[in-house]
């Protein structure tokens, strides 16, 4: 037996542990002291209380599991990630490098960079003492009204899986267990304790399921991610925590899967079920494991093997990871290095949206400037709930009093930045609480910049796809002075940009992190060429999407009117309250919605201009030997810039596939002025294949498949023809 072959290692424990040290690492708290009136989700922070404090030993993040010491089996420190290492409740040195939201890193289509960034996630959670981490989100922007869309990478299944897994491997390249959530179908936040997310299993399998398959493939190189986390929700009928077909069949038999899976805080529902079904780890509470899960090993009702089963899972993946017998001291931050790749992402993610050539701002600009909306002269936004962090060098926007939610921004200022970057120009700021006084600064300037922002957070979706408290007024009142105006939308996704035809440029910044205003200035002033591309539609109209309102939550029982449910009544009143949620689009998700139904959109997915053009040459396209193509394409820079482009494949597959369109690859090239290079695009056969209900495999159709080599799914350069399973 070789102590470096990790099934080996975790055999050996599992055969030495005792029945309740198996039920103990199984069995998950929370890792927090939870403080009375905590503002998230009511009752206490998720509807839990003090007398629901943890064992000692946690270091006060989301979840702990005590250790093993007589076997070296150590505790699991859990915390959220996404976007940073989070710190609900305070703790010491909790405090963390908030980077730029999900979509924002979707938006850089650069996997080397995520790959990157998420290093700095594993180093900054092993200097904190945290060695599992609750991240990413592979969920796809089904409901663009989410209210964790700003957690999510958009609403393609390969685009969203590729972003999501580099970042899952580097964190686990610093030793430290990436967690991928939440498993599956959680499209929205209204009503996500008892909605039935109703799917087909085609649909699933070639959107959501894919997504996450991606995310979790084993090339065998390095160790796959080693957890997932289930989601709320049902998924046709049956709550993801106790569903064979999501945990046995598809990830544990059909992906191969070999890491374990945890519920997410209150997800799990029943005993017996949820441990046959497939579900290793319970938490937060040792509500439906611990004890309960003893007496039903005792009993019978649940196997020896299977709770073996759940411990194995658990413990070979802390020993491929190295969390088993890591005797390193935890490292010192690195909080410089953390900001200036939050920065790169920034300035890799902000898509430049519309431009009529007003931007960029000419270096040497001495006019007046009006920086308008959003607290830009001290800070940027990010989202709220469970994967917000607490930010190093604190919140500097005070709380509203009487705001509905939890806000959160982060100590970067645009204003300043702009100053900075432009010392010869006059650079005012106007709050934007009244229209009238930031028209009239605006009619003052050379240049009007309206930053507009749209707050989002877990547990509660948007009413809708407007930019919140009358700031699309605010833009058209801005952009009615005839004063040349700049859009920043610094939003969690997705938004409705009636006045985009007022405006000259606009700009899609998401959540830009840490460093948002300095990357901010260096895309306004052309320090660095914006190179981003959507990762998700923009539409005219929320009339235009699949739902054009998300899907309502009934009362709970004996009580009138809508709620939100916490952990606490979920376990209570659950009953009679569960409502469908009907996915009836199909195959047809995101663009693909769009594109087979003639609809025009604001803003295509793909889409992002630069500050110089790029020339496609002719494509050629050559068999894989796995089935899959080989796509190559000369690209030309032919402007005056150093640039990125984001080459895009898109396949329209076989007449025999009956699928639609679909994003199947792209590269990035950076290129210098006049420079060419070669985008070379590896398209495996999966990406090309459908799903057989059944045959329950992946089918290559046979035939002629179109490439579209293209800057946007709407913008195509180059056209060509190969042919499939040949």
């Amino acid at each position: 037996m070789s102590p470096t072959d990790p099934d080996a290692r975790a055999a050996e424990l599992v055969a030495a542990m005792t029945l309740d040290e198996k039920i103990q690492l199984v069995t998950g708290f929370l890792g927090m002291p939870v403080q009375e009136g905590a503002e998230v989700g009511g009752e206490g922070l998720f509807g839990l209380t003090d007398e629901m404090t943890p064992p000692p030993g946690a270091v006060g993040s989301d979840g702990f599991v005590p250790g093993i010491p007589r076997l070296g089996i150590p505790a699991l420190q859990l915390a959220g990630a996404g976007v940073g290492v989070t710190s609900l409740v305070p703790r010491e040195g909790g405090e963390s490098v908030s980077f730029p939201s999900s979509m924002s890193q979707t938006s850089t289509w650069n996997p080397p960079l995520i790959r990157e960034f998420g290093r700095r996630i594993g180093h900054e959670a092993r200097a904190q003492g945290i060695n599992v981490m609750l991240g990413a989100a592979c969920n796809l922007t089904i409901e663009p009204r989410s209210g964790r869309v700003f957690e999510y990478h958009g609403e393609d299944p390969i685009l969203s899986g590729t972003i999501t897994r580099e970042e899952l491997l580097g964190t686990q390249d610093e030793g430290v267990v990436a967690s991928v959530k939440h498993y599956a179908a959680n499209f929205q936040e209204t009503g996500r304790f008892v909605v039935n997310s109703v799917v087909s299993e085609r649909a699933l399998r070639e959107g959501e399921l894919l997504a996450f398959e991606v995310a979790l493939a084993d090339d065998g190189e390095v160790p796959a991610p080693g957890a997932v986390m289930t989601s709320y929700n049902k998924l046709n009928g049956v709550y993801a925590s106790e569903n064979p077909y999501l945990l046995s069949q598809v990830l544990k038999g059909d992906w191969g899967f070999r890491g374990w899976v945890m519920s997410d805080w209150g997800a799990a529902h029943s005993t017996v079920e949820s441990a046959l079904a497939g579900l290793d780890q319970e938490f937060p509470h040792a509500h439906w494991y611990g004890a309960a899960l003893k007496a039903a090993v005792e009993s019978g009702e649940v196997p020896h093997e299977r709770l073996d089963d759940m411990n194995h899972r658990i413990l070979r993946t802390l020993a491929i990871v190295g969390v088993l017998d890591d005797t390193r001291p935890a490292p010192a931050k690195e909080t410089a290095a953390g900001l200036e790749t939050a920065q790169r992402i920034a300035e890799e993610g902000t898509v430049l949206l519309q431009n009529d050539g007003v931007l960029p701002i000419a270096p040497g600009f001495a006019g007046s400037i009006a920086v308008i909306g959003s607290h830009a002269d001290v800070a940027v936004p990010s989202g709220g709930g469970s994967a917000a962090v607490r930010p190093v060098g604190g919140n500097p926007v005070p709380a509203e009093e009487g705001a509905d939610l939890p806000q959160y921004w982060l100590p970067s200022s645009p204003l300043e930045a702009l100053r900075a970057a432009l010392p010869q120009a006059e650079v005012r700021f106007d709050g934007g609480g009244e229209a009238v006084a930031a028209a009239d600064l605006a009619a003052r300037s050379d240049l009007a910049i309206v930053v507009a922002s749209q707050l989002t957070m877990e547990h509660f979706d948007v009413p809708d796809l407007h930019l919140p408290d009358g700031q699309d007024a605010l833009v058209s009142a801005v952009a009615a002075t005839g004063t040349p105006t700049i859009v920043v939308l610094e939003t969690g996704g997705v938004v409705l940009t009636p006045w985009s035809s007022e405006v000259s440029a606009v700009l899609a910044a998401w959540y830009p992190g840490h460093r948002g205003g300095e990357a901010l200035a260096a895309i306004l002033t052309g320090a660095v060429n914006p190179s981003g591309k959507t990762p998700a539609t923009f539409p005219v109209s929320e009339a235009d999407l699949p739902h054009p309102e998300v899907f309502p939550m009934p009362p709970l029982p004996g009580r009138e009117g809508p709620a939100q449910l916490t952990l606490v009544n979920i376990l209570t009143e659950q009953q009679g309250a569960y409502f469908d949620a009907e996915y009836d689009e199909e195959l047809l998700l995101g663009y693909k919605w769009f594109e087979a139904h003639g609809t025009d959109v604001a803003f295509p997915f793909g889409h992002g201009l630069s500050y110089t053009t790029f020339e496609y040459g002719d494509a050629t396209a050559v068999p894989r030997p796995d089935g899959g193509l080989a796509v190559t394409v000369p690209v030309s820079n032919r402007g005056e810039r150093r640039g990125r482009e984001i080459v895009q494949v898109y396949a329209e597959l076989p007449a025999e596939a009956a699928a639609p369109r679909r994003l199947v690859g792209w590269a990035k090239l950076e290129l210098e002025p006049g420079e060419t290079g070669e985008a070379v695009i590896g398209i495996p056969a999966k990406h090309l294949s459908t799903w057989s209900v059944e045959a329950q495999r992946w089918v290559l159709a046979s035939g002629t498949a179109r490439l579209d080599v293209a800057a946007s799914s709407r913008d195509v350069r180059v056209r060509l023809e190969a042919e499939l399973g040949a």
